[in-house]
C-alpha cells in the first residue's frame, strides 16, 4: 500500500474517531444525538451557524476547542495526503517518461 494512501487512511480514521468522540462528549453534556452530530459537524467545518445550545461551562468550551483542533487537523491531514498522492503520481509519471525517452535514445547514440 503506498505511503500516501496509508496517510489518507490514518487521517480518515482519526477524523471518524473525532466525530464519534465529539458526539459522545456532547451527549454526556446532555445534548441529543442529532444536536451532538450537528454541533460536531458545524464546529469542525467552521460553518458559523452558532451553537445548537449555549456553551455554559468551561468544560463544554474546552471540549469544543479540542473538537475544533482534532477535526480540522485531521481534515487538513487528509487533504494534504491526497495532494501528496497526486503529486507523487505526477512526478513518477514524469520520471517514467524520461526513463523511456532515455532508453529509446541510447541505441541511437551508440551507433
Amino acid at each position: 500500500m503506498p505511503e500516501s494512501f496509508k496517510r489518507i487512511l490514518i487521517g480518515s480514521i482519526f477524523f471518524s474517531i473525532t466525530i464519534i468522540f465529539g458526539i459522545i462528549g456532547y451527549i454526556i453534556f446532555g445534548w441529543t444525538i442529532l444536536e451532538s452530530l450537528y454541533m460536531v459537524i458545524i464546529t469542525i467545518f467552521g460553518v458559523g451557524y452558532g451553537e445548537v445550545r449555549p456553551l455554559r461551562s468551561p468544560a463544554e468550551r474546552i471540549f469544543t476547542i479540542f473538537v475544533i483542533l482534532a477535526g480540522t487537523s485531521s481534515a487538513v491531514y487528509i487533504v494534504g495526503s491526497f495532494i501528496q498522492m497526486l503529486t507523487e503520481g505526477e512526478i513518477n509519471r514524469a520520471f517514467d517518461r524520461q526513463r523511456k525517452n532515455d532508453n529509446i535514445e541510447k541505441p541511437f547514440h551508440s551507433l
